[in-house]
Formats: structure tokens, C-alpha cells, sequence
């Protein structure tokens, strides 16, 4: 029987249930398979959008010729350009920064006290700035987590406790609506405490990573001697999935760092031996008696001799648990690239950073199976046309400098107009192999690729670092001995239409 002796209605619905990579393979099978696909705009759109890491968000508010028309116009704006820009928009926040966030569009930062958030050009709601001022939080702030999305904010209860409590320390995280300060609706338990037990060396909070992907909350944290902890809840009903201060639960031994790998899976960062990733699954909701488990060991090339491993930090774009409003297409949740930057001892290549993309973790995120060992994969194995390498350390002191699979770099440090992007994204064409060397870390060369497409992006004035989010490049004017006062925010949107 011939395709086309199918209703043509029937066939449409077939093909509607096909993913953008398989429509570009069906546009290669024939002439007239390639005629009748052009002559339906939903499926090109469909294969652009595969082709650009995007999902559809329009909610069929806009035809298919009109989305298509957007999509161009927002991948042509995130090309090369000789063209010195200058900023569309530029937000004055004033006082000091010890914490902050880029999220959905939305900057949000605290000098402790107080909270500022700012909605930018290409945030779904309308541009504005908002100030909580310390008699509205009633509390003060350690650190935050948001998802704009969600209109969710989690703060962290600072304390001017002594750093050794006897009796144990009680963590308060407060979930809160982004846009009432009141307790979010959807949370069962708008607070949620834990406790740091007693320990000689101190049970304070010291290095803090507090992050969300949909339902879940981490926390990972060093207290005392320097001992990570992890733990996980479902913020909604305030469930605790992980607790690795209680027995048998520990983290592995050389825990430097954690990133989140999506809403059910997580990555533990150690810098024992040579460096190994744990993969990590969570099998809560289906199995919440069980502990997440780990699912692989993805290990390091082994290091020369005399030389150490001492720091292992990853870095990622944030988490929505849903779509922007107002957006015609935004970027899919596994459309991300990992930055994970290393530091050595005893080199004199002493830093180095690793650019992962998210493929590289998806065989292993995807097992249901439970093991009593979790196997080992080599270097070779799991990074097999999935890293770039350089022997250098990302030229910023802010996060957020990674969307997707663009990461924006900056060089050379301090003040600089010259920045370039890096996009990872495997659509843009074949990898091109980048040569083998052992960098003077590594006993053995290391092979990996060149990123898919790379620019520079020329600005007009220096900046003291830089952001990237969906829509735009950020950079910032930041003064203080440790940049810990930002000046202003200046938005380049990337085209004229931010909210596509």
C-alpha cells in the first residue's frame, strides 16, 4: 500500500505524533513525502523547534506561518554580529548583594534584609520593580530560591546564632508567592524546618546550594568540618525524600558539589581519586519508601602523578516547572549544557573546565532498575562526543552565565566589552573534533569536541560580568572589594520582539 493512499487526514494525524529529528529524516525519504510535508507549515515548525533545543508554548494562540516567522527571527538573533551593541533596557539596583537569582526572566537579590525583585523586558509579567523591605519578610535572609513560574520563592531563615550549638541547630525555609510575600498556596507546610544536630566543630550553615525543578526542593550544605549534606522534600507536601544526616544515608565519600538533572534525578560531584559524577534517581513519588539511588559512577581520566584534585563545581541553567506565560516557544528542559569547573593542586595548570551536554547523563537518568553496585562507566564511555575541555576557569564571578546550551564567557577578567558564546546545541551540525591533548593534568590525552557554533558578542562598554538568559545578555556594573554591590542592570534583548 502507498503512504498517499491514506487519507490525507489520517496522515496528518500520523505525523503530528512524529518528533522534529524523525519529520527531518521523513523530509529525506522522497520527493513527494518532502512536497507534502513543506506544503503543512505545523510540520516544518515543528522540526525548527527540534532544531533549537525549543517547545511550543503558544497554545495555538498564533498560526503556524506566524510562529514560524518568530522562530527565525529568534534564531537569526543569536547569530554572529560585527555590530558594537548598546543596552535596551537598564535597571538601577542599589545596596548590597548577598545572594541573588535569575530565573524566568526575573532578578531577585537580598543584601540580607530586604529583597529586591526585578521583572525584565522578556519576563511574562510586566516590567517592574518590586522592594520587600525588612518589617514585610519579618525575617532575615540567607540565601533564596525561585521559580517565577510557580510565583514560588523559598527563603532561607538567616540566624546570628554561635556557630556551636549544643542542643542543634533549627534550619527555617519559608515558601512563599513571588508576587504577595504571603504563604504559598500550593505549600502544605509553608515552613519547613530541619535540624543540624550538635557537632564540636560547629553545626552552622556554610556553603548553601538551594535550588527547584517542579516538585522538589534541595538543599545541599557544608556544616562543621566541612561535611556536605543533601537533603531533598516535595515542597508541596512537604515530604522529606532525602535525609543524608540520618544513618545509612550519608553522601559518598569526597562530596565536593550537587546539581539538579531534572525534577527525579541528581548529580553528586566528588574530587576523591581522579573525580567521579554519581548519578543519582529518585524514585519518589511511585516508591517514596525507597531512598533515591545510585544508578552510575561516571569517572575521571586518571591525573599524573602528584597531582590533586581539590575543587569540583558544576553549573546549569535553572529549572521552570512550566512554560513562561505569554511565550510562543521556549527552551526545553532537557535542551541544557553542564559547566563544571575543576581546580588542581601540585600544577601549574591549577584550574580547568569541563563543558558537558545533557545527553551525556540521559542513559543513565532514564534506569528503573535498582543496584546493589552501581557500575563504573570510563571516561571514554560517557563523554564519547559529548565535552569540550579547556584549561582555564570561567572568567566570572556571577552565575548564571548558562541558558540552555548557549554559556556565555567573558574575557579577559575584570572589566571587559568582549564576550563570546559558546552554543552546544548537537542541531546546529556534526562535531568537529577538537585535538587530543593530556593538558599536563591527565596521564593520558583526553578527546574531546569543539563546541557546535561559537561568536563573539561586542559590546560598546566594559562590564564587571555578565548573564544570559532565554531572550538576552545581561552585564552588570558591580563595585565593592568583592563586587558584592551591584550598580545597575543592563539588558541587550537579542530582538525586537522579546516576548515573541
Amino acid at each position: 500500500m502507498n503512504l498517499f493512499e491514506i487519507p490525507v487526514d489520517v496522515l496528518l494525524e500520523i505525523f503530528r505524533w512524529v518528533d522534529g529529528k524523525t519529520l527531518h529524516s521523513c523530509l529525506l525519504v522522497s520527493k513527494s513525502l518532502h512536497a507534502f510535508l513543506k506544503a503543512h507549515p505545523e510540520f516544518e515548525y515543528a522540526h525548527r523547534l527540534e532544531e533549537q533545543g525549543l517547545v511550543d508554548t503558544s497554545n495555538g494562540n498564533y498560526s503556524y506561518e506566524k510562529r514560524i516567522r518568530r522562530l527565525k527571527d529568534f534564531t537569526s538573533s543569536w547569530g554572529a554580529s560585527t555590530v558594537k551593541r548598546t543596552p535596551t533596557q537598564i535597571y538601577h539596583i542599589g545596596g548590597d548583594c548577598i545572594a541573588y537569582e535569575l530565573v524566568g526572566g526575573v532578578f531577585a537579590k537580598t543584601d540580607g534584609t530586604s529583597l529586591t525583585v526585578q521583572w525584565l523586558p522578556f519576563s511574562a509579567g510586566p516590567t517592574q520593580q518590586l522592594i520587600r523591605s525588612p518589617d514585610e519578610l519579618l525575617i532575615p535572609i540567607k540565601d533564596f530560591a525561585l521559580d517565577p513560574t510557580q510565583d514560588l520563592i523559598v527563603l532561607i531563615e538567616a540566624d546570628d546564632l554561635p556557630r556551636v550549638l549544643f542542643k542543634g541547630r533549627t534550619v527555617h525555609l519559608h515558601l512563599r508567592t513571588l508576587s504577595t510575600n504571603l504563604s504559598h498556596p500550593a505549600a502544605q507546610r509553608p515552613i519547613i524546618n530541619f535540624n543540624i544536630p550538635y557537632h564540636p566543630f560547629g553545626n552552622d550553615l556554610s556553603v548553601v546550594t538551594i535550588q527547584l525543578a517542579t516538585d522538589l526542593l534541595s538543599f545541599f550544605f557544608t556544616s562543621g568540618p566541612g561535611v556536605p549534606h543533601l537533603i531533598l522534600w516535595d515542597w508541596k507536601t512537604g515530604t522529606v525524600i532525602l535525609n543524608s544526616m540520618k544513618p545509612n544515608l550519608q553522601l559518598p565519600s569526597g562530596i565536593r558539589s550537587f546539581e539538579l538533572l531534572g525534577s527525579r534525578s541528581y548529580a553528586l560531584f566528588s574530587a576523591e581519586d581522579s573525580g567521579t559524577i554519581h548519578i543519582y534517581n529518585i524514585h519518589y513519588p511511585h516508591d517514596p519508601a525507597i531512598p533515591p539511588s545510585c544508578v552510575a559512577k561516571l569517572k575521571f581520566p586518571e591525573l599524573l602523578p602528584g597531582i590533586q584534585l581539590s575543587s569540583i563545581q558544576s553549573h546549569t541553567g535553572p529549572f521552570l516547572a512550566r512554560p513562561r506565560r505569554g511565550k510562543v516557544f521556549s527552551t526545553a528542559s532537557d535542551s541544557r549544557v553542564y559547566v563544571i569547573s575543576m581546580r588542581f593542586l601540585n600544577t601549574v595548570v591549577t584550574h580547568a573546565t569541563l563543558f558537558v551536554e545533557h545527553s551525556a547523563f540521559t542513559p543513565y537518568i532514564q534506569k528503573t532498575d535498582i543496584q546493589n553496585e552501581p557500575p563504573e562507566v570510563l571516561w571514554e564511555v560517557w563523554t564519547h562526543q559529548k565535552i569540550f575541555f579547556v584549561p582555564t576557569q570561567t572568567a566570572t564571578n556571577w552565575l548564571r552565565y548558562v541558558q540552555g546550551t548557549r554559556v556565555l564567557m567573558a574575557y579577559p577578567f575584570g572589566e571587559t566589552s568582549s564576550i563570546s558564546i559558546y552554543d552546544f546545541n548537537t542541531n546546529h551540525g556534526p562535531p568537529e573534533d577538537a585535538p587530543s591533548d593530556n593538558f599536563d593534568i591527565f596521564c593520558e590525552p583526553i578527546r574531546h569536541i569543539y563546541p557546535y557554533k561559537k561568536w563573539n558578542f561586542p559590546l560598546h562598554t566594559p562590564y564587571s560580568s555578565f548573564m544570559i538568559e532565554e531572550d538576552a545578555v545581561i552585564g552588570l556594573r558591580t563595585y565593592g572589594t568583592f563586587e558584592e554591590r551591584i550598580g545597575s542592570l543592563e539588558v541587550f534583548c537579542m530582538y525586537d520582539d522579546p516576548h515573541n
